[in-house]
């Protein structure tokens, strides 16, 4: 019994993160990254490298592990409501932490690879900007 308590439990994650994704097709979606990427290029080669590399890892990492169930997104229960912290805010604190202990110098690279992390979550999944969700009834 325990057993199909997990798989629905799976099952209902995998329905969210489907529900999650992105499907929006459009001119804007399409070009967004290469002038993006052709921006951060211009900038510095270590920051385009790092968005890009940042990017495709958090892509890779999320359909390796959260996809199959192997690794839960994150919330903190908060009675009532839960917070779900996704990696666009864990990647905003940590940038946040890094530039407060070390005031001047952030690497580019280090930046861009947090900025393509943050940018993955934004860009593909619709559910971005929902941060509070309603603790179900149990």
């Amino acid at each position: 019994m325990e057993n199909n308590d997990n798989l629905n439990n799976i099952s209902d994650k995998l329905i969210d993160i489907e529900l999650a994704k992105s499907n929006n097709n459009s001119k804007v979606r399409k070009y967004l990254p290469a002038f993006v990427l052709m921006a951060s290029f211009y900038y510095s080669f270590l920051l385009a490298l790092g968005l890009a590399l940042g990017y495709i890892g958090s892509k890779i990492y999320t359909k390796l592990f959260i996809e199959n169930g192997k690794v839960d997104c994150i919330y903190i229960d908060c009675g009532k409501w839960k917070i779900h912290l996704h990696h666009w805010i864990l990647g905003a604190l940590l940038l946040f932490i890094v530039w407060i202990v070390d005031y001047f110098y952030l690497p580019r690279f280090f930046i861009g690879v947090v900025s393509g992390v943050m940018a993955h979550d934004i860009y593909d999944f619709n559910d971005w900007h929902k941060v509070l969700v309603k603790n179900e009834a149990k």
